[in-house]
């Protein structure tokens, strides 16, 4: 198998995989399927952007009569499906259900699915269960680990391109194991296993805490997995963190009982409906009414299909979002979608480190703010950590001068600008004597001379009155964190508060009285004991200097 990767943004990763002719783009789903029992023609699946479907290995194997069609056809053929075909062993069941009167041998079932030329067959593992103790956790990795040894030994056809299962469950300490024991071992594909049952439970915080556990540990240069990821208002914040591909049943499993998925509101019962929100051919040709009075095979099919549509339709919008480099606003949006989403984006927070290290470091185009999430984005972690780190002020500089951000940035606002044409025209002192800074709600203090770079240059923020208790505090914070690196730079600090300003459209109005540079104030003379000036006009803070 050859994975190539092709653009990034976040931990999100466009990729191209070739296997035996076939070929795959990356992020992606595997639809799961019964072998013989599916309710939806393969034809469908591939009309609807399936690349690839993930069948179950043991069910054939333990139905006498289909086995012996499959090992005389192959299951390409017996499926009717000539894309991508990924079969398990068993193990899937053995976990769900619990079902240990479950016989399976880890040499025949692999054996088997080698037989019938399964694309990406997986080893017999044994899942780590979210209620098993530790030392039940603990003897599953181990057993795992062993199995896919002796799986490497056995193996036959070429052809096959084996899935890894990484496992520990709620155990980081064994996540950890087992990413970097199977990293050493010949798999094409890494997959994260036992957290289906946190997915139907909504727990995405314990969710993302395992992949990134995974991702840390594990080697970058093959596929990441998650079984069972099927909810697709998930799929953009899995995506950011590290998530390749994933397989679903739920598509189905929901159409059952009547749910329908949605990206705005969640799955939501058909019976709640009275219009369907989406304009894919099952919604543009049924409504809600219609769908409902259908025999429950037909109805369980239609709800199926457009769950695939719109699980595919927003793997497209994340893939467009990654080469755009906006993944981050796309997930800004999507875990508005449910509280336990907003909850499990803390997980980014406590590990923005990490998600710096990948980050690029330009993008295309601008960025765009809109949450108390986006003050936890990789790229403003960076800029506060550079500032701190290989940032130095002007060597002549002996004066601070911090200037409010307005509405508009910089040069384009018509106060700034004029403020900024007053100092640069000043003969009361030197102008290399004087330093400017401004003070932004997200970014904390930008220098002059950094302004029109990216991304402090090329920002667009929400300033909200629901968020105006984070941004203020946030903003604080950033700006002691310049203050207490770079007080000693220089002699007098001036602060600029004007009464009013003219806006972008050359609109007089009152400034923000909820303006974060009114805790500078403090700042200054509480922690540091520094010499300044609150001024609204800048020939006042000249003279100030001057007085030195």
């Amino acid at each position: 198998m050859n994975f190539e990767v092709q653009d990034v943004d976040a931990m999100g990763r466009i990729g191209k995989i070739n296997i035996n002719g076939k070929e795959m783009i990356t992020p992606n789903m595997f639809p799961v399927i019964h072998p013989y029992k599916n309710l939806l023609p393969m034809v469908d699946l591939k009309e609807i952007g399936a690349q690839a479907v993930f069948t179950n290995a043991y069910i054939i194997y333990q139905n006498r009569s289909k086995r012996e069609i499959v090992l005389n056809k192959g299951i390409h053929e017996f499926l009717n499906f000539d894309g991508l075909i990924a079969t398990d062993s068993g193990a899937f069941q053995q976990y769900m259900y619990n079902n240990k009167e479950m016989v399976i041998n880890p040499a025949d079932i692999e054996a088997f699915q080698e037989k019938i030329d399964s694309d990406f067959p997986v080893i017999l593992d044994l899942p780590v269960q979210l209620d098993d103790t530790y030392e039940q956790a603990m003897f599953k990795v181990n057993e795992t680990l062993k199995r896919a040894k002796d799986n490497i030994e056995r193996r036959r056809n070429t052809n096959c391109n084996w899935f890894g299962p990484v496992h520990g469950g709620k155990y980081k300490d064994l996540l950890k194991k087992s990413a970097v024991e199977m990293s050493h071992l010949d798999f094409a594909v890494y997959a994260i296993g036992g957290l289906v049952k946190a997915f139907l439970d909504y727990r995405f915080e314990l969710t993302l805490e395992v992949l990134l556990t995974v991702k840390k540990n594990i080697i970058p240069n093959k596929p990441i997995h998650m079984f069972g990821l099927g909810l697709p208002q998930f799929f953009s914040l899995a995506i950011a963190c590290g998530c390749d591909l994933m397989d679903s049943a739920a598509y189905i499993l929901y159409a059952k009982k009547n749910r329908y998925f949605t990206l705005s509101t969640g799955t939501k019962n058909i019976e709640e409906l009275t219009e369907f929100p989406c304009h894919c051919p099952i919604c543009m040709k049924y409504t809600p009414n219609e769908l409902k009075a259908f025999e429950d095979d037909l109805k369980t099919q239609l709800l199926a299909k457009h769950n695939l549509y719109l699980s595919f339709s927003e793997l497209k919008t994340v893939r467009q979002a990654i080469r755009e480099g906006n993944l981050w606003e796309l997930v800004d949006q999507r875990i508005r979608n449910h509280p336990n989403l907003v909850k499990a984006f803390n997980i980014v927070k406590k590990n923005l480190d990490f998600f710096e290290f990948h980050e690029k470091l330009y993008k295309k185009c601008g960025r765009l703010f809109v949450s108390s999430e986006s003050l936890s984005r990789p790229l403003i972690h960076r800029y506060i950590k550079k500032l701190s780190t290989n940032y130095r002020p002007p060597l002549d500089a002996q004066y601070l001068i911090i200037l409010p951000e307005l509405d508009i940035k910089g040069k384009f606002s018509p106060s700034i600008n004029n403020w900024l044409g007053e100092i640069n025209r000043t003969e009361i002192i030197p102008r290399k004597s004087i330093h400017i800074v401004f003070l932004s709600n997200f970014f904390g203090i930008i220098p002059l001379e950094l302004l029109d770079t990216f991304p402090m240059g090329q920002h667009e923020a929400i300033s909200s009155t629901e968020m105006k208790e984070n941004l203020y505090k946030n903003c604080l914070l950033k700006a002691e964190n310049y203050i207490r690196s770079y007080h000693m730079s220089y002699k007098k600090f001036g602060i600029l508060i004007p009464e009013t300003f003219f806006n972008q459209y050359e609109e007089n109005i009152n400034f923000y009285k909820d303006h974060p540079i009114y805790g500078i104030k403090n700042l200054l003379k509480t922690k540091y004991n520094l010499n300044f000036i609150i001024s609204n006009e800048i020939k006042d803070m000249l003279l100030f200097f001057k007085a030195d």
